[in-house]
């Protein structure tokens, strides 16, 4: 399968640039889209197509998801894209395109591109990173504008993640890089029991809604299932509430790699389908034999509702401006001529120096 992977701004360029240096990702097409240029790495320069969007003599969007529309419809406009639409029409997965909502490059610009993709009937898969609850309010206000513009451009699938409440992103870009490899389906080996092919996965990843995937190890089945559970419910990407009355009917696709597989899967996957009140569907992948490199599973939960989304009023409180409020004062009348009296005297002494340069050069 030849597959595409977009990364937009800086969120997107780590993801991107951490799957170059992966294993599992044969056949598939990198590329970044950022307004900066150290974007580009060059120890990366040969796996991953760099695409600079920078317009002006600044670099960055400082937050403005406008600016980063407008800087991508520029290099568009130019051409800069026509490879890497050529390249997304060859794709047999869904295009993969991974942006921090919080920013104003990678949101601002993920949005056309998607449009495009979209109107030329091209599969496209977005995966957004959220800000967490304790984020600016700009962080937030980006995320809620990029969500309903992707809506309106006809997005309907669709991943997220939630940043971490601290500065070290590298567990959740990881946990990213292994949902697309499970999206991919780069974990199912191959079987002679119940297994998941190219066209199962077409049906997972077209289905409505939002799409929760990830892998966990273990060296038992009931440290799996833990660890599982646990991964799916209270992990980077938000769980789900089986009594939401948004909970539509969902479609997931599981695998396991284990001595036992056959017997260990309903244990192993139990917590997670006794949490899924409406099933349209459950592809399973089995893959039974020795187990000294441990215990493997896997989960695609799609059809899930948006999580919730932190939204900001309406009413910005702006400071006021620098002389809001305040009256100059009066000065006293003898204060008041003073400067009256200085410029005339000026003027004066100004016409007497023209006069005396006058005098002195014309005299012989």
């Amino acid at each position: 399968m030849n597959s595409v992977i977009v990364g937009f701004g800086n969120t997107g360029n780590n993801i991107v640039t951490n799957i170059a240096t992966s294993t599992g990702f044969d056949n598939v097409s990198l590329f970044s889209i950022d307004s900066v240029v150290s974007a580009v790495n060059m120890d990366n320069i040969s796996s991953v197509k760099t695409i600079p969007i920078i317009s002006d003599m600044k670099s960055g969007s400082g937050r403005d998801r406008n600016r980063g529309k407008a800087m991508y419809k520029f290099h568009e406009a130019k051409g800069s894209f026509d490879e890497l639409y050529l390249t997304c029409t060859e794709a047999n997965t869904p295009v993969f395109v991974v942006t921090s909502a919080a920013g104003g490059t990678g949101s601002g610009s993920v949005v056309p591109f998607c449009e495009y993709l979209i109107k030329n009937d091209i599969p496209v898969l977005p995966i957004i990173v959220c800000p967490n609850e304790k984020d600016p309010d700009a962080y937030h206000m980006n995320a809620t504008d990029l969500l309903i513009e992707l809506d309106q451009v006809g997005v309907t699938t669709y991943s997220v993640f939630t940043n971490p409440k601290h500065t070290d992103y590298s567990i959740v870009n990881k946990e990213i890089v292994e949902a697309i490899r499970v999206m991919l389906g780069k974990y199912y080996t191959k079987t002679d029991k119940d297994s998941i092919d190219d066209s199962d996965l077409d049906t997972v990843l077209s289905w409505p809604g939002r799409v929760l995937a990830t892998t966990v190890t273990a060296t038992s089945p009931e440290e799996l299932r833990r660890n599982l559970t646990r991964r799916v419910f209270w992990g980077h990407q938000p769980g789900w509430d089986p009594d939401d009355k948004n909970l539509g009917t969902l479609i997931t696709a599981g695998s396991l790699k284990s001595f036992y597989a056959d017997s260990d899967f309903d244990s192993v996957f139990e917590d997670i389908y006794d949490r899924i009140p409406r099933s349209y569907d459950r592809y399973k992948h089995v893959v039974s034999g020795d187990n000294t490199s441990g215990f493997e599973a896997t989960i695609i939960v799609a059809g899930l509702p948006r999580p919730n989304i932190k939204e900001i009023s309406d009413d910005f409180n702006e400071t006021s401006s620098i002389g809001d409020g305040m009256k100059k004062s009066s000065r006293p009348a003898f204060m008041r001529k003073k400067p009256t009296n200085f410029f005339k005297t000026a003027e004066k002494n100004t016409e007497d120096t023209k006069t005396d340069n006058i005098s002195k050069f014309d005299v012989v």
